[in-house]
């Protein structure tokens, strides 16, 4: 019985100490570029309610993709995209993502929503629309 107990309690203090660690200074000057910043409630500390949606260096994006994109190649296969977002989830139905994420706002059923390492910063609702933006604010 013990021998499980305490796989799981240090399973479960290493996941609170790494959602509860802070940025260094290095990351927050390289973030507070003049990305337009869409609102999405805030964590009464401050931090995006959704971790696992953020891009995991301050070089990359992340990406939610909504709905089913028919007739068109994956967005895996999109070189542009997959450069420039390192992670990709994709799910099926908005209703499924209001689901999963009731605070994350999302403007198009069917849409791209990319975020950085601090929360969301741009929605599209067509891939046009993503690679437009990924063009005009190439990360380096």
């Amino acid at each position: 019985m013990i021998k499980m107990i305490c796989p799981i309690i240090a399973g479960i203090l290493l996941l609170s100490a790494c959602q509860s660690s802070e940025p260094n200074k290095a990351s927050e000057v390289k973030s507070t570029s003049e990305r337009p910043q869409q609102t999405v409630e805030m964590k009464k500390d401050g931090t995006f309610p959704y971790p696992n949606l953020l891009a995991e260096t301050d070089q990359s994006y992340s990406l939610l993709v909504i709905g089913g994109q028919e007739g068109q190649t994956p967005i895996e296969d999109d070189q542009k995209v997959r450069k420039a977002a390192t992670n990709i989830l994709g799910l099926p139905t908005l209703e499924m993502v209001e689901k999963i994420y009731p605070k994350l706002p999302i403007e198009h059923k069917s849409a791209y929503i990319l975020f950085d390492n601090n929360g969301v910063i741009h929605q599209s609702k067509n891939l046009k629309e993503l690679k437009s933006f990924l063009e005009k604010n190439p990360l380096n």
